[in-house]
């Protein structure tokens, strides 16, 4: 899937010098995906004012029944579920727009193999309408929330078919083209719901659902894009990633100052490996890897920056007399003095909020 991925950016002249070989697998790839995932759950199942319940995958009427039970028929309540499926003839893609077939596609950039990451919203008739718009809004929202440029994205104009659906999608518009990341409808009948019966308020009534799709490759790619970045450095271009700090793979990493006597360096790799179990035992994603002291100081954060980590800690000869290590900032390159007692909760509450 990657071979298509760097197909892409040489069409583009975009991402090419990201070494994408280093999101491939496991640990950075997965973690990008498993990080992408987690957000959308916390977003549409637990942050929600309304009940949304997971259901396993193709387990979607067993949930119903369960929810129904849970909520006592009432309206209005969720389901969420993910995906896994072969073909690629996804329910929600009879409603996109008709693209050319020199278009780059997402979706299209990986085989049959696809993870879709639906939830399904039951309200009553009458407030249909209005959640739908605001469901627009909302997922709109979390989109831009986690982009270095939230101006890519845009809600299409909303069409209807023949069966009175509305469907609606959420773009990312890039130099090449828009990309679509997110489809909406509203179903007024849905398939295999109508003869449920529900309640809202003294009446009992058949609901419509709202219905949001997003397929994972498209999600995965598009934060790839999304997060590219050249920015001039001491007059030349540094190449990046701009993950959002929710999202990057790492959240932390280490460098030592390389050229140090062989005494001084073994103690500083003492000192951040230990770090390093502070961090993580708070659930602070962090990379150390034993070259960090091989290389150069420009050669470890060009890494680092190019796999998205949000901040660095540099170690250095001073560390060990005064206690002080360096945090440095990806997006701007600064950096501030921080004591080694104070990392853990300072970045604890770095990455605490959004």
């Amino acid at each position: 899937m990657f071979n298509a991925v760097i197909s892409l950016c040489e069409k583009h002249g975009f991402l090419k010098k990201i070494k994408l070989e280093q999101l491939k697998v496991g640990p950075t790839g997965c973690l990008l995906m498993q990080n992408l995932k987690n957000e959308w759950f916390h977003n549409t199942v637990t942050n929600k004012d309304i009940s949304v319940f997971l259901s396993d995958n193709n387990d979607f009427r067993e949930t119903l029944e369960f929810a129904k039970n849970m909520c006592l028929d009432r309206l209005p309540f969720g389901i969420a579920e993910i995906i896994n499926t072969k073909s690629s003839a996804q329910e929600f893609l009879d409603y996109y727009t008709e693209k050319a077939k020199d278009n780059i596609d997402f979706q299209n950039l990986f085989g049959n193999d696809r993870v879709t990451l639906k939830c399904t919203i039951f309200t009553a008739p009458s407030e249909s309408i209005p959640f739908f718009h605001q469901w627009q809004r909302h997922r709109r929202i979390w989109w831009r929330k986690f982009s270095p440029n939230p101006g890519i994205y845009s809600l299409s104009d909303i069409k209807t078919d023949n069966n009175n659906i509305q469907s609606v999608q959420i773009m990312a518009n890039y130099p090449w083209g828009s990309q679509l990341i997110e489809s909406l409808a509203l179903y007024p009948k849905p398939k295999g719901i109508i003869d449920h019966k529900f309640k809202f308020g003294k009446k009992s009534l058949s609901p419509h659902t709202v219905v949001s799709n997003i397929d994972m490759s498209s999600m995965f790619i598009n934060t790839l894009c999304d997060a590219y970045a050249e920015p001039e450095y001491k007059d030349t271009k540094r190449t990046l990633l701009r993950f959002h700090r929710k999202l990057a793979p790492y959240s932390i990493s280490f460098s030592i100052a390389s050229g140090l006597p062989a005494g001084v360096s073994t103690e500083l790799n003492d000192l951040a490996l230990y770090l390093t179990r502070q961090l993580r035992t708070k659930h602070v994603s962090t990379l150390f890897l034993p070259s960090s002291s091989k290389l150069s100081l420009d050669a470890q954060w060009r890494q680092y920056d190019e796999l998205g980590i949000p901040y660095g800690v540099l170690l250095n000869e001073k560390t060990l007399k005064d206690g002080l290590v360096l945090l440095r900032s990806r997006d701007t390159t600064l950096k501030e003095q921080v004591h080694v007692t104070d990392l853990v909760s300072y970045v604890e509450q770095l990455f605490k909020n959004y």
